[in-house]
């Protein structure tokens, strides 16, 4: 047992790792009877799922705006995954953006959902940080965490800071070519006055052709991407 408090060797941890890894080769789309895609994993499989995502993302005719990953799917009856995609997507006042799922607490009994939302505030790219709970299950802004490059700054992160009226938010994006090669960072929608008083989270429709697929995350941190949903 990797966790029974014996040392393992580099050698042994990669082979346990191996023998108890999630298999891809299970992560494909079967269909129902009734034209429902599903999959259906063992439950020693599903044991070494962390975490599931829906991947979307939207097409503009000459590429890809990558708009995020959300825990949007349906549980079965007999445990398997079935794709709840419906060509809608989160949306800031009614504005699709990309956004990130980051974290799900749930005992039973009550929940917090976490993710973000990369853009820029007044100048300054940050990461909007989102919150759904029982208290707001159509969640809400608990404020913008500053997105520094490693790599370019050493400043030391100061925590969230509160949205107040009149602030300028641009929502950025991946965007990506046909080809699947990273373009750059895009700014999706028009700029958006903050008024505290009226900030909606909602799904909206993105009113185009999009691409979807799923995005499994094992107990190691691995990623593993479905088949694009059809």
């Amino acid at each position: 047992d990797i966790f029974s408090g014996r040392s393992l060797s580099d050698e042994d941890t990669a082979q346990y790792i191996a023998d108890n890894r999630l298999d891809p080769g299970l992560l494909t789309w079967q269909t129902k009877e009734d034209g429902t895609k599903y999959i259906s994993l063992p439950e020693d499989q599903w044991s070494l799922v962390h975490s599931v995502d829906l991947n979307m993302y939207y097409d503009t005719g000459e590429g890809y705006v990558d708009l995020g990953l959300d825990n949007l799917y349906i549980l079965g009856d007999e445990g398997e995954l079935m794709p709840d995609v419906d060509g809608t997507w989160l949306s800031i006042n009614d504005q699709p953006v990309a956004y990130y799922h980051t974290d799900t607490v749930d005992d039973g009994t009550s929940y917090t959902i976490t993710g973000y939302v990369p853009a820029m505030l007044n100048g300054e790219r940050v990461k909007l940080m989102l919150i759904f709970d029982n208290d707001n299950p159509y969640g809400f802004i608990a404020g913008a965490d500053p997105d520094y490059d490693p790599e370019e700054t050493e400043t030391v992160a100061r925590g969230l800071t509160e949205l107040k009226d009149g602030d300028e938010i641009r929502f950025l994006c991946d965007y990506y070519g046909y080809d699947g090669e990273l373009q750059d960072s895009h700014y999706l929608g028009e700029p958006m006055k903050v008024d505290t008083s009226d900030i909606r989270i909602s799904n909206t429709d993105v009113k185009g052709k999009y691409m979807a697929l799923y995005k499994f995350t094992d107990i190691y941190n691995q990623s593993y991407w479905t088949d694009i949903v059809e």
